[in-house]
């Protein structure tokens, strides 16, 4: 009879402590960010969506760098990251050779651990690129072939955290550069590929940017096509706990993703690093899209 007792005192204790029990969502639906421009504003849009569906939402922009944000999520700190679906896949698959964006996608998705899910990603990227001006030696190419044989009587510009995307270009198309300039920030290799005079290889003729990141000024550059796949896509897709959002909460994701554009998102990193506020830069957006 003692040995039952004991048996019962358990259980009870287990009930009363929900042993075994699925964890229940907070009332509570929090978005985190990486400690970046771009990561601040995705974090504000994916929450004013949320929002729109009544429910009660609150940021955490301070989850550090992207790797910080995943550990967040995994703790259950925070309960959506957006991010950038190549980036996600080189961290839960880096051995994936998909570069398309819906082969990543669909890759990322198999890749994912259990208790994380994506729903669709946005139109919006933030990929890496490589950009031109107008005039020599680069004069009409529209895609990274049609410059890989000229690419050493040219200067290349870009910043230290894009430089691996140099090494791809290399391998990829056998495209190297006569010379490399590292540039401070994006910004500052957007000017430097828009004024640099495109005579011999002191000059800068090209640039590595990302599409969103770099800003609104980026729009007078010529992206070229990526036409080998040397680059994943990196499309904007929001990460996030399973049982953690209802069917319409999802949905409203779904908003996101077919109206943010890489022209809406570099415009708004344009404002912000102009001095407005991310809340408030987001609000607009949302609004002027009905969320």
């Amino acid at each position: 009879m003692s040995g039952l007792r004991v048996v019962v005192l358990a259980l009870l204790s287990c009930v009363a402590m929900s042993c075994g029990a699925a964890e229940q969502p907070s009332s509570t639906i929090v978005v985190g960010s990486s400690d970046t421009v771009h990561g601040e504003l995705l974090a504000q849009i994916y929450a004013g969506a949320l929002r729109s569906t009544g429910a009660e939402v609150r940021t955490q922009l301070d989850a550090g760098d992207s790797g910080e944000s995943l550990a967040a999520l995994d703790r259950g700190d925070v309960d959506v990251v957006p991010g950038l679906m190549g980036e996600l896949l080189d961290t839960f698959d880096s051995t994936s050779e998909a570069t398309e964006a819906d082969e990543v996608f669909a890759d990322l998705n198999k890749s994912l651990p259990q208790g994380l899910s994506v729903s669709d990603y946005a139109t919006a990227e933030d990929g890496v690129a490589l950009v031109i001006a107008d005039g020599a030696p680069f004069s009409g190419a529209e895609m990274i072939t049609d410059i890989a044989s000229r690419c050493s009587q040219a200067t290349v510009s870009v910043t230290s955290a894009n430089a691996e995307a140099l090494n791809r270009v290399r391998d990829r198309y056998g495209c190297s550069f006569a010379s490399v300039r590292i540039e401070a920030d994006e910004e500052a290799v957007v000017e430097a590929v828009q004024t640099g005079e495109a005579t011999g290889p002191e000059s800068v003729s090209a640039g590595v940017i990302r599409t969103a990141s770099s800003g609104p000024k980026a729009k007078d550059l010529t992206v070229l096509d990526d036409d080998e796949g040397a680059f994943r896509a990196q499309n904007v897709v929001p990460l996030f706990r399973d049982g953690v959002l209802n069917e319409n909460e999802i949905k409203a994701f779904g908003v996101v993703a077919g109206e943010l554009t890489t022209a809406d998102l570099a415009d708004m990193i344009g404002e912000v690093r102009g001095g407005a506020k991310s809340d408030e830069v987001a609000a607009r957006w949302l609004g002027e899209h009905n969320l």
